[in-house]
């Protein structure tokens, strides 16, 4: 797309309630250190330093489990150091192994039932990352990791001690805590714009994950889900390298997609989708959005590569709620087709024609397929071994044209149920490419053009 096509959309941060909830997981803490310091001593010692935001403190849960090493019995000890109360709902977690003590503040977190919690010696409140360190360090005789996390959602620690580690444990920006640690944090970086004189209400959500050399990945698992009044008149852009396969849970969402690398539909398909190429940069995805006739970018978030993402896109003004965990159910009978064929998208536009193409393996999730065609059921695709195929003018078959830009039809499904056929009605809007044609005309009556441009001879 055009860069040029982005003019008048100058993203900004959304301040108000944002129009999603994103999440992913990671083990790149924004600050974190280990050390060997505990090693020889009766413990290890785990410090979590957690930060909540406002948006946290609406209720969010927070889940901490730990993954047991393999490594000699002992006594380990976590040590939890909110900078401000955890919010707090009960969050079921894998209970900690039977020789974890955690050493909490009241209030600071939930347990699970049969824990064992050490409230001597107190911990400190308010207490700054070095007073922190060095309280652990007077107490425990040693610290084996230190993490501090912004907003997480769920934290898992992986006990185990290195004796390779450094001998005192020193907090480094941006720390990668990948032996011990894997959260999943909420994202709060979410900017948005619009073009000043758009009337629509098209909107798009874009997703740009960013390439971390030393974290290199091949497939991504994003759940979505959307409101129960979802709108169709959305699209989901994901970004990445080309690459990378997106596998995609998706949960009562009638929106288009546009992804780079490939995608598969996990909860109806094992079927791998080509994507296609899409600009790595801000102002090229935007244009891009606007180019598929999207005149609001409700949501552009620029986040760190990830093997699991949550995201929901949220209604308008509504109660905001936190994504789900679990894999979202997969679509219902009724919603396959749309999930599918919005994905698909297997329409195509010229100004004088639209054509549809449909591979029938494309299809196998929605059960017995008996025939598909346009708003006027006379416009119906041909169908042989493969494919259903159809190809139309451009005026006909029901189609209504959207100033000069996009064409409106739909795609009727019609569906074996017994006896009787069900029809499964999908809306689509295809655009109209801009290009030049340059036709001439024997005669000024316009009637047949002409095949041939012979010298010196009049043409129209």
């Amino acid at each position: 797309p055009d860069p040029g096509r982005a003019e008048g959309c100058d993203l900004q941060p959304v301040t108000a309630e944002p129009p999603i909830t994103l999440s992913y997981a990671t083990s790149t803490v924004p600050r974190g250190c280990v050390s060997s310091g505990s090693v020889g001593t009766s413990h290890e010692v785990h410090i979590l330093s957690i930060e909540w935001s406002k948006v946290s403190e609406r209720g969010m849960p927070a889940c901490l489990s730990f993954t047991p090493a393999s490594s000699m019995p002992g006594e380990r000890l976590s040590t939890l150091s909110p900078r401000q109360p955890m919010p707090g709902r009960d969050v079921p977690c894998p209970p900690p192994p039977p020789q974890l003590r955690l050493l909490l503040t009241p209030q600071d977190a939930r347990l699970s039932p049969g824990t064992t919690a050490a409230l001597d010696p107190e911990l400190p409140m308010a207490t700054s990352e070095g007073q922190l360190l060095a309280w652990a360090q007077d107490i425990y005789g040693g610290i084996t990791s230190y993490s501090e996390l912004r907003d997480p959602r769920w934290v898992q620690v992986r006990l185990g001690e290195d004796a390779s580690s450094p001998p005192e444990c020193i907090p480094q920006e941006r720390f990668d805590a990948m032996l011990h640690l894997e959260a999943e944090v909420f994202f709060h970086g979410v900017k948005g714009c619009s073009r000043g004189d758009t009337q629509s209400t098209r909107a798009a959500h874009i997703v740009r994950l960013q390439p971390e050399p030393s974290f290199p990945i091949t497939e991504v698992n994003l759940s979505l889900s959307c409101p129960e009044r979802a709108m169709s008149n959305q699209i989901l852009i994901l970004q990445s390298q080309a690459n990378l396969t997106w596998s995609l849970s998706v949960n009562n969402c009638h929106i288009q997609f546009l992804v780079s690398g490939s995608y598969k539909i996990a909860p109806i398909s094992s079927l791998l989708l080509p994507g296609e190429l899409l600009p790595d940069t801000e102002q090229g995805l935007v244009a891009k959005a606007f180019e598929k006739n999207y005149s609001i970018i409700a949501s552009y978030s620029a986040i760190p590569a990830s093997t699991r993402i949550s995201l929901e896109i949220q209604e308008h003004e509504a109660v905001r709620r936190a994504p789900a965990t679990p894999t979202p159910p997969a679509p219902t009978a009724n919603s396959l087709p749309h999930v599918l064929l919005l994905m698909l998208q297997p329409w195509k536009c010229t100004d004088e024609t639209m054509e549809i193409v449909i591979a029938r393996s494309h299809l196998e999730p929605i059960k017995d397929v008996v025939n598909i065609t346009l708003r006027d059921i006379s416009c119906q695709a041909e169908k042989n071994a493969t494919h259903f195929m159809l190809k139309t003018p451009l005026n006909h078959c029901g189609t209504s044209l959207e100033g000069k830009g996009h064409a409106n039809n739909e795609l009727i499904l019609n569906l074996a149920k017994g006896a009787a056929l069900q029809s499964v009605r999908v809306a689509f809007q295809c655009k109209i490419p801009r290009e030049l044609f340059l036709r001439l005309f024997p005669t000024a009556a316009f009637e047949v053009p002409q095949t041939e441009l012979e010298v010196n001879k009049e043409a129209f």
